[in-house]
């Protein structure tokens, strides 16, 4: 049986610790495996966001600052390892088991006492002092510092960018809506309900979203028709096309030839799985994909390895 360790996260925005959950939930199928936990005294880890001094306070009152890898430009004396943003979700994973192995080359000391002694030289500057932070890369032109923003990570948006991109929920469900909303609100982004295929088309019109999630059954126009009238809309000036995600209960491959037909860029199967839905903003979010550097790669590795381990 492989050796599982347990990983919390203190701090970041909602849109990050989603992302965080979800990915050692795939974790969890590796080797080592890590396990999230929603409390720092339970874990073995602790992710700790360095910029917000709250959650640097959080991990050192339940007594896991010298089990914590802390992630941002502020320097946290006492942290086993600093790690710069943006965040990479590979090199996290890398550095966790780097920890892991040291522990395991040193039995006679507990494992994760002796991962944080073991790989603070390696991986840190010492905790004496005030680590040195290195300068981060250049960022690419047009990148926006917000550092100053209290709930949303640096280096993650562009100039032009919305801190939250606007969703739109289309289904006859109020239960469904409901469903979709809470699951979606997660990630960070605005989260606007329509409960028709024609309410659908006069919300588009008013404002920009970056997806439209769609159930495939509903009264008056179905998902079919209002997926291929979105798709065809003459947009107002400067108004982009929505990312067209189709939702369904029926799994056929004929089913999914429709969606394909009527336009829609993907089709997620209900019950939702949340790993998808993960998968599918980041295949199509741009904020998302510079926000997590390699994350979709990560995950896609992370399920490799569970699968061939």
């Amino acid at each position: 049986m492989s050796a599982s360790y347990r990983v919390a996260v203190q701090g970041f925005s909602a849109f990050e610790k989603a992302t965080f959950e979800s990915f050692f939930r795939l974790a969890a199928r590796r080797t080592p495996a890590y396990e999230y936990v929603s409390e720092p005294g339970q874990a073995d880890f602790v992710i700790a966001d360095a910029d917000q001094p709250e959650a640097v306070r959080a991990a050192q009152e339940q007594g896991r600052l010298a089990r914590s890898v802390c992630i941002g430009a502020r320097p946290v004396a006492g942290a086993a390892v600093q790690m710069p943003r943006p965040i990479n979700l590979m090199l996290l994973l890398r550095t966790l088991d780097e920890l892991v192995h040291q522990s395991r080359d040193t039995p006679d000391e507990p494992p994760v006492a002796a991962a944080v002694a073991a790989a603070a030289p390696a991986l840190a500057e010492p905790v004496a002092a005030p680590p040195v932070i290195a300068a981060p890369p250049p960022r690419p032109p047009g990148v926006t510092d917000f550092r100053d923003s209290s709930t949303f990570s640096n280096s993650v948006l562009v100039e032009g960018d919305e801190k939250f991109d606007h969703i739109l929920v289309v289904d006859d469900s109020d239960v469904a809506l409901r469903f979709m909303q809470s699951r979606l609100r997660r990630f960070g982004f605005k989260v606007h309900l329509a409960r028709s295929g024609e309410e659908a088309l006069e919300r588009l019109m008013e404002r920009q979203f970056e997806f439209v999630f769609l159930d495939v059954m509903m009264e008056g126009m179905d998902g079919y028709q209002t997926c291929k009238r979105i798709k065809r809309m003459l947009l107002p000036p400067g108004r982009r096309a929505p990312v067209v995600v189709m939702l369904t209960s029926r799994t056929s491959a004929v089913d999914k030839i429709r969606g394909t037909l009527a336009g829609c860029d993907a089709y997620l199967t209900k019950p939702l799985v949340e790993d998808e839905l993960v998968r599918v903003i980041g295949e199509h979010d741009a904020v998302f994909q510079r926000g997590f550097e390699n994350t979709v790669a990560s995950v896609a590795t992370a399920t490799r390895q569970g699968a061939e381990g």
